[in-house]
């Protein structure tokens, strides 16, 4: 069975992870669009610390919305401010001249429905770091099983436990790693390298 993992804004490092693992995966479409997830928001490290992304988004049957149907907001203006973000904590960063053209182009894309947003995104990081994984959305909704993707993925990296940092970050926590952040944080620090903090060495 293909497995089914929810869909995510510029997913976290530990979500490429898992995603660069199969030479196949669904994104979960179908189930009822849960809030509070990182579904619509993403985690970047700034100078004063974590900085959580949230896109606003408008759901047309409140909480029994399908994921594939949920529309983003502009009421807030998001999308400038993701960037002036994104700017501030990773212009400083080895490759963000590199890539900040396309993550720019990608956050002001004219799409509007989360679902294809998010998909757009992970093709471009797929594409990005060279990874064999391909993606389609679901069709129907599949039961929730024990251990299932779409509720366990997105969890801590556990770097903590290798001897050293997988890779320098622009604002390094004074003793530790700055982990469970969104897979932007490698690519502008590491570049087409971030592939090899994705797949380990055999």
């Amino acid at each position: 069975m293909t497995p089914i993992i929810p869909t995510s804004y510029f997913g976290s490092i530990a979500y490429f992870k898992e995603l660069a693992k199969h030479d196949k995966l669904l994104i979960e479409g179908k189930e009822h669009f849960p809030k509070q997830t990182y579904r619509n928001r993403c985690d970047i490290v700034g100078g004063d610390g974590i900085m959580t992304l949230s896109i606003p988004t408008k759901r047309s049957n409140g909480s029994k919305t399908p994921t594939d149907e949920v529309i983003l907001s502009d009421e807030e203006n998001w999308r400038v401010r993701h960037w002036r973000s994104i700017t501030s904590a990773y212009q400083s960063a080895a490759y963000f001249d590199y890539y900040s053209i396309e993550v720019e182009e990608l956050l002001f894309s004219k799409e509007t429905n989360l679902l294809e947003f998010n998909t757009l995104i992970t093709n471009r990081v797929i594409e990005w770091l060279d990874l064999k994984t391909t993606i389609e959305q679901t069709t129907a909704f599949n039961p929730i099983i024990e251990n299932d993707y779409r509720v366990n993925l997105i969890g801590k990296d556990n770097f903590q436990e290798t001897q050293k940092s997988p890779y320098i970050q622009v604002f390094p926590g004074e003793n530790n790693f700055k982990e469970s952040l969104s897979i932007l944080d490698a690519i502008f620090c590491e570049g087409p390298m971030a592939r090899n903090i994705l797949i380990p060495k055999t």
